[in-house]
């Protein structure tokens, strides 16, 4: 038992201390990560560095760029969106050279480093709407999985010392619930 929560405790603060994959390095020690603030500050904002997260919207591949439409969400020290937060404002990524749309399709999570550099008009459905527009430095697709988590606890309550009732004499039950966890 000591064993399982120390090698949960080490496993806790490891996960803690992740790093930003080196694709999101950026050559200052805080960019902007939040949306708000740059759909706040608008051209304002032209030559700072960002790292922003979400999901894609849209791609776009060009002669010789390709631009992502991205509904930011936040995301975490490491750089990975939080799926469990809400969906906040778009961007435009614009990416040196071509992706693969069947990679970079709409849905997946994104993390993205750079610039900014402007803003740009457009639209979402029929509705008016202005991009803050990123050139991208550094990209990060992120995957979803999807883990099955067991509480057991309750079956070993009935133990005294190292005796424990045989199985079907307990009367323990076990909790399970579905989480996603976003790795690269």
């Amino acid at each position: 038992m000591f064993r399982k929560l120390l090698a949960g405790l080490l496993t806790g603060i490891m996960v803690g201390c992740a790093a930003v994959p080196e694709s999101l390095q950026t050559t200052t020690d805080h960019p902007l990560t939040d949306i708000t603030a740059l759909h706040q500050q608008g051209t304002q904002a032209v030559g700072q560095e960002v790292r922003l997260g979400g999901m894609i919207a849209a791609i776009r591949n060009d002669a010789t760029e390709t631009r992502l439409e991205i509904v930011a969400m936040p995301i975490g020290r490491d750089g990975k969106p939080k799926p469990d937060q809400a969906l906040q404002q778009r961007f435009a990524a614009y990416v040196s050279g071509f992706l693969e749309p069947m990679q970079y399709q709409p849905g997946r999570l994104i993390t993205v480093a750079g610039r900014v550099s402007g803003t740009e008009s457009g639209q979402v459905g029929d509705y008016p709407y202005l991009y803050p527009v990123v050139k991208a430095s550094g990209v990060q697709l992120w995957q979803v999985k999807q883990e099955v988590w067991l509480d057991d606890f309750d079956r070993f309550s009935h133990c005294v010392g190292a005796y424990c009732p045989p199985v079907w004499i307990r009367d323990g039950y076990t909790r399970g619930e579905i989480r996603e966890r976003v790795t690269h």
